[in-house]
């Protein structure tokens, strides 16, 4: 319980300090600004929340034609990604393009990527699947099976452009790229493509050879719901861990303890006692001095002469040690005059009593 006369912690006169004011300004801004992160976190979990809702509720509808949601030239809408379509046509074989460094079930290879052409003369682009290296590298290309030829019924989920593609480029007599962005690889086209492309799901004859099936990814919105919570827990952090400075400052100018500082031990108190121990007294007790015994005595025969020697006093030593009388201290002279100046002079001693005014003794 505080005392009461003692002095109370003054947190708005430490608030009023530059020094503090400049902290605070910091905490509040380091508060604010990972409020806004945690704010585009949460844009972005609803973004991907958004996906795998979508991604589920397309992978359980009907398959729609490709020309509902596949327009040519340009990309569609975000809300048709993952669609389910059917495309009709004959693939052109000539033209497959390969796209290099793409990464399935954790192992790197390739992805096989035909023009589908329809009977209106656009064409769509099949990303047929995957095929692993040609060789125990990860660059060597691979033998690609051959396309059925004829017209083939084709039944995929549609895919937007991805981004960050690079220029055209020809190898080995094919188009090689990085990303899969239909708009440019048009350009190596004689015929117009759509914007978008689809990953083959299955396909009427079926091809031959082994592909492996893209896989339709959901997005991890649980790691965007963990840095929300990260980072609006930070922000509390930093303001509370500035209050909490701010009281601690205040109850060190007051003289206060402050939480987690070590405490000065209380002296503790030395228990009395109205009589002293025996042991005690007998440490204190001055020993008696003792005799002399005839055993002690050192016989003159066996004193040391050099003891001899420096116990006696040289003569001219004595003199020296001897007053002059013309040196006579000052104080001495005085005490002598005091003494005779108390005296009473002769003319003033008191006259003898008369006998007759002797008083008679009873």
């Amino acid at each position: 319980m505080p005392d009461p006369g003692q002095a109370r912690p003054n947190v708005l006169g430490v608030l009023r300090t530059p020094r503090w004011l400049l902290f605070g300004l910091i905490a509040i801004g380091l508060a604010v600004t990972m409020i806004f992160l945690g704010i585009w976190q949460l844009h972005r979990y609803e973004l991907r929340s958004g996906i795998n809702a979508r991604i589920d509720a397309h992978a359980k509808a009907a398959p729609v034609p490709a020309e509902r949601v596949l327009p040519v030239g340009r990309a569609p809408a975000d809300a048709d990604e993952y669609t389910r379509v059917t495309v009709t046509g004959r693939y052109d074989a000539a033209r497959t393009m390969l796209v290099r460094a793409r990464t399935v079930n954790g192992n790197v290879g390739y992805e096989v990527v035909t023009p589908l052409r329809r009977a209106d003369g656009t064409a769509v682009l099949v990303d047929r699947g995957w095929l692993p290296p040609g060789g125990s590298d990860t660059v060597s290309e691979p033998k690609v099976p051959a396309a059925p030829t004829g017209q083939v019924t084709v039944v995929g989920q549609v895919r937007l452009p991805e981004s960050g593609a690079g220029p055209v480029a020809w190898r080995n007599g094919h188009v090689e790229v990085r990303r899969i962005d239909p708009r440019k690889l048009a350009t190596a086209l004689p015929y117009p493509a759509t914007g978008g492309y689809v990953t083959l799901t299955h396909q009427t004859p079926a091809a031959a050879g082994t592909f492996v099936a893209i896989p339709i990814d959901h997005e991890n919105a649980a790691m965007n719901l963990s840095y929300i919570v990260q980072w609006w827990l930070f922000s509390g952090i930093a303001l509370v861990g500035y209050g909490l400075l701010i009281r601690w400052e205040s109850r060190k100018r007051v003289g206060l303890s402050v939480p987690g500082s070590p405490r000065t031990p209380r002296p503790q108190a030395r228990p009395r006692t109205d009589r002293l121990s025996d042991d005690r007294l007998s440490d204190d007790r001055v020993p008696e001095r003792r005799a002399p015994r005839s055993d002690d005595r050192v016989p003159e025969d066996r004193v040391p002469e050099d003891r001899v020697s420096d116990d006696r006093v040289p003569e001219d030593r004595v003199l020296e040690d001897r007053v002059p009388e013309d040196r006579v201290p000052e104080n001495r002279v005085s005490e002598s005059r005091r003494v005779s100046d108390d005296r009473v002079p002769e003319d003033r001693v008191p006259d003898r009593v008369p006998e007759d005014r002797v008083p008679d003794r009873p």
